[in-house]
């Protein structure tokens, strides 16, 4: 075998039938020691489809089964595989007609958005893969933070479907999904399949507007600029100039500029130009990372101010906190005034609807409307118990100005007549005289008629105003709850009368008919008039309605409507479906539709302290945290339960008190990766998870009560709360236990039968694999999945019970989370442009600062990186660095790695011997058995200094600190 040296710490090779090259990341004396068969496997993995380059083995590497432990490989989603091998021991879709909402406010089917933004597609596997271009993102509920947020599509897919579900809901949203499609519920994701009349489903009532393909009219040139050589060159590079209609950045200047026509301002300094919104913080940051997009840095300010405003009312004096985002770039402000905005005060300034908005495909004009309701639209609200006031769009302008304000108004009201909302007319006020003279108050007034409300909230809405948008949509649900009443009541009318002229009595029609919901005197009125249909007193008002719906939207984020009808029908076309980062969610015809690792706490104790009792705390963690083989659990609770555990992951335990929240923002996955489906776990599985949650298990699973011997970065370390040595951090490893090992076992089989349906050639049986979007490659990713969540929420109890223990001791000891990352697992992430399935066996994500993946806390330096080591040697703590990204897929190494199995291990050393020698070096130690202590002794591990050493050397992974063992708990 020909291996070359790439540079210090990376070894290369490649053999005929490999597809691509594979990489050995070792010190000279790490690669010495590496395995004959780890060669042959990573080469084997090499071979497989639609392989990516290269394939890793990481320092840490040694014989597994399929893939080596310690080996890294991504595989492309057009033609690549997921394999059980490659991780250790979902196929639904909706009608093409399905209307998908965009972050831009338009709405588009389905079909036509798989179309639109295909970049090139593939059939695999009976499937057609589709990967997109540059394209906008969609509308998609964050079910941790219970906010609505654009995310970015990944790839989306279709296949034909024979049958499909049509669900219709109390206020006429109706959609088609294959009976596996996941719908949101109060209870989480449920498949269409299991919905019944009844069920509360997650609604989003904001449709926007068509979507309308742009032309490539030339909007803006570098001629129809007054600026700068600069200035332009800036406007050049973020490809600003020229502007035409298709442009990406288009939409995010209509919604900007309709928002500064409100609540903005731009003007000149001298020579420097300055853009400034005002409004709430949280909708400033939106405006924010827009402006982010079009290359432009903002900076939002606080002030407190005492006012004082003089009206035809008299004097009014007041304090209140502002909010201000400020941009100081003499480029965007000649872009903006080249784009329509006014300069200075717009109450003494000529403007109108800039020309090319009035020019613009209507879901640009509905941005345009949107931004500028979101600084000046009044919200909605009701006059009497049911009725809506007529929204308002208000403006004040100075006399001589006047006749302006009237034109704008005017042109306001012509792009609403286009969207289908009606006016009813601009009324004019004298308001008082300033310094300028008089002023004057224009009101554009919209008709109330429920309807046209509707048209207005559900298909403009508000732009950067996220507490007016909320108000729209409760009011578009309580209004459709009010139509939903009056055709029931139509239709018990009818029948009142139906009934009639069969000759029955009143008393017999009351009796057959009157319900809780029909009265005696309504049958009465329609059994003897022709009367109309009106709301019953006992309809709920809309402010009783608004405050129920605001504790949906902070608990879930979104509202809910009540399923009436689902049935079966049959369909012969395609199907559709979506992959939404992150989220995995996005709003489809109103509807939300949708392992072993190691964790390390940080605390405020010093080694000192606890070391005099901490043969009692590990007395009381070997008793509080059940370990060993066969150990149970401390919980009760019931298989559903369990299901629940295998989606929701450490959030379950936080739910329930196990935990805080502030814990699941320092795990990978925020603690309970989407995708999960427990419908797909055997009943064996299950059984086997149940009684173990809240176990540390055997083999190399621990809990080491450690103190921090060396800090090599302080500055990275101070940011995971790292302060100085001598302090105390646990360290916890543990997996999912019997569950996982269920999950691999049988998916072991499936793909074996897989690989022959998809003619799948193995270079060895134990690679068994189906292509990622095949149903056998969609299901395993859903049961291994649930298997993650279940690490998750496994350590997340040990994690509770290990603060007990300390407080018991130390009662203001405080036991932060530092992180809790994956070990085994197979993930799709966003490597070099394209998404990909990184297999980590035995690997661990070590992504650098800036991605988005990355804990908010530690995105400034990068993610943090827990290398255990053995139980009488050293633990590290690295963060990620860009090669790593840019050469290993984000990976790093995830431990020690043995080098002789446990059978050897218990034939070279005697367990009473190596506990023996660890107490002699002052460690404390708790052993279900001394048979573990044999098998895990020092020897039985390469050397841990150097596999860091290596991943140091390479560049992958930056040391920021080294902990040593004080006391370890083995299973």
């Amino acid at each position: 075998m020909d291996v070359r040296k790439v540079r210090e710490g990376v070894w290369e090779f490649k053999e005929a039938g490999m597809d691509v090259p594979a990489r050995v990341i070792a010190s000279d004396k790490l690669y010495k020691t590496i395995e004959e068969g780890v060669y042959r496997q990573i080469s084997n993995v090499a071979k497989l489809p639609g392989v990516l380059s290269p394939v890793l083995v990481m320092p840490d590497g040694h014989f597994g089964y399929g893939f080596p432990i310690g080996g890294v490989a991504a595989f492309n989603l057009e033609e690549g595989i997921i394999s059980p091998g490659g991780v250790g021991y979902d196929i639904n879709c909706l009608h093409g007609g399905t209307r998908v909402v965009s972050s831009f406010g338009y709405n588009v089917s389905i079909k036509e958005f798989d179309r639109i933004y295909t970049k090139k597609e593939l059939k695999v596997g009976g499937r057609i893969l589709k990967v997109k271009g540059r394209m906008p993102l969609v509308r998609s509920l964050n079910t941790f933070s219970s906010l609505m947020e654009d995310k970015e599509v990944t790839h989306s897919m279709r296949r034909k479907s024979n049958q499909l579900f049509h669900v219709r809901t109390l206020c006429s949203l109706r959609v088609k999904a294959t009976g596996e499609h996941p719908f949101l519920t109060r209870e989480g994701m449920v498949e269409v399949k299991t919905l019944a009349k009844g069920f509360e489903l997650g609604v989003s009532l904001f449709t926007g507007v068509a979507y309308e393909k742009p032309s490539d009219k030339v909007i803006l040139t570098s001629e129809d600029m007054s600026m700068t050589k600069q200035s332009l060159d800036e406007l050049i590079k973020r490809k600003l100039l020229p502007l035409t209609e298709d442009s990406v950045y288009l939409p995010y200047l209509a919604k900007i500029l309709g928002y500064l026509f409100g609540d903005g301002v731009v003007y000149f300094s001298g020579n420097t130009g300055y853009v400034c919104a005002y409004g709430v913080k949280e909708d400033l940051e939106l405006m924010k990372k827009d402006l982010k997009q079009l290359g432009y840095s903002a900076s939002i300010y606080s002030r407190s101010r005492n006012h004082m405003i003089i009206d035809q009312y008299g004097k009014k004096e007041f304090s209140t906190t502002n909010y201000e985002l400020h941009v100081k770039s003499t480029s965007l402000a000649k872009l903006l005034v080249a784009l329509g905005m006014p300069l200075g005060k717009k109450t003494s300034t000529d403007y109108g609807v800039p020309s090319w908005i009035i020019g613009s495909k209507r879901w640009v004009k509905r941005l345009f409307l949107a931004g500028f309701f979101g600084a000046e639209l009044s919200s909605p609200d009701t006059h009497s118990k049911t009725g809506f006031y007529s929204p308002i769009v208000s403006q004040n302008k100075n006399g001589v100005c006047l006749e302006n304000g009237r034109a704008f108004m005017t042109q306001l009201k012509q792009l609403l007549d286009e969207l289908g909302v009606e006016c009813t007319k601009v009324s004019v006020r004298r308001e008082f005289k300033n310094k300028e003279g008089e002023t004057y108050r224009l009101r554009l007034i919209i008709s109330a008629k429920e309807d046209n409300l509707l048209r207005l909230w559900r298909n403009i809405g508000f732009e950067y105003n996220r507490k007016r948008q909320i108000l729209a949509e409760i009011a578009s649900l309580y209004i459709l709850r009010k139509k939903a009443h009056t055709r029931a009541s139509t239709k018990i009318a009818s029948k009142v009368k139906a009934l009639r002229e069969k000759k029955m009595s009143l008393k017999e029609v009351q009796t057959l008919i009157a319900s809780d919901t029909v009265n005696p005197r309504f049958i009465e009125r329609h059994y003897y008039e022709d009367a109309g249909q009106r709301i019953r007193l006992d309809f709920k008002s809309f402010a009783k309605f608004k405050d129920e719906s605001m504790r949906d939207i902070r608990k879930y984020g979104c509202l809910f409507d009540t399923v009436i009808d689902i049935k079966k029908i049959h369909s012969a076309g395609m199907v559709y479906d979506l992959t939404v980062k992150d989220n995995h969610n996005f709003t489809a015809d109103g509807f939300i539709v949708s392992n072993c690792g190691v964790r390390l706490m940080t605390s405020n104790l010093k080694a000192d302290d606890v070391k005099p009792k901490l043969g009692k705390i590990a007395d009381d963690l070997f008793t509080s945290v059940p370990s060993g083989l066969g150990s149970k659990s401390r919980l009760s609770y019931t298989t559903p339960e369990l299901e629940e555990v295998c989606v929701k992951g450490a959030v379950w335990a936080v739910e329930r008190g196990f935990g805080v929240k502030e814990d699941l923002n320092h795990m990978e996955e925020y603690g309970a990766i989407d995708g999960a489906d427990p419908s797909v776990l055997s009943d064996r599985a299950k059984k086997r998870g149940r009684p173990q949650l809240g176990t540390l298990g055997s083999g190399n699973h621990f809990l080491e009560v450690s103190k921090v011997e060396e800090i090599y970065d302080f500055e990275v370390a101070k940011k995971f709360g790292i302060t100085q040595p001598g302090q105390v951090t646990v360290m916890v490893h543990c997996g999912s236990r019997g569950l996982g090992y269920q999950v691999a076992d049988e998916y072991i089989q499936v793909m074996l039968e897989a690989s022959k349906k998809y003619d799948i050639t193995l270079p060895d049986n134990e690679l068994a694999c189906a292509p990622i979007n095949s149903p056998e490659g969609q299901e395993y990713i859903k049961a291994m999945y649930c298997a993650v969540n279940y690490a998750f929420a496994n350590r997340q109890f040990i994690t509770h019970w290990v603060r007990d223990v300390f407080k018991r001791y130390f009662p203001a000891a405080e036991l932060p989370l530092l992180y809790d990352v994956c070990h085994n697992i197979a993930k799709f992430d966003k490597h070099h442009g394209e998404t990909v399935c990184v297999h980590r066996k035995g690997a661990t994500r070590a992504f650098p600062k800036g991605r988005d993946e990355v804990p908010s806390d530690f995105r400034s330096v990068g993610q943090p990186v827990l290398v255990p080591g053995d139980m009488g040697t050293a633990s590290y703590i690295l963060v990620g660095t860009e090669v790593a990204m840019e050469e290993t897929f984000g990976s790093v190494c995830h431990g020690a790695g043995r080098i002789q199995s446990r059978a050897a291990a218990k034939r070279n050393v005697r367990g009473e011997d190596v506990k023996r020698e660890l107490e002699g070096r002052g460690e404390v130690i708790r052993a279900a058995s001394d048979e573990v202590l044999a098998e895990e002794y020092s020897g039985a591990y390469k050397d841990v200094d150097e596999v860091v050493g290596s991943i140091a050397l390479a560049g992958i992974g930056r040391l920021v600190a080294k902990v040593t063992p004080m006391g370890v708990v083995k299973g």
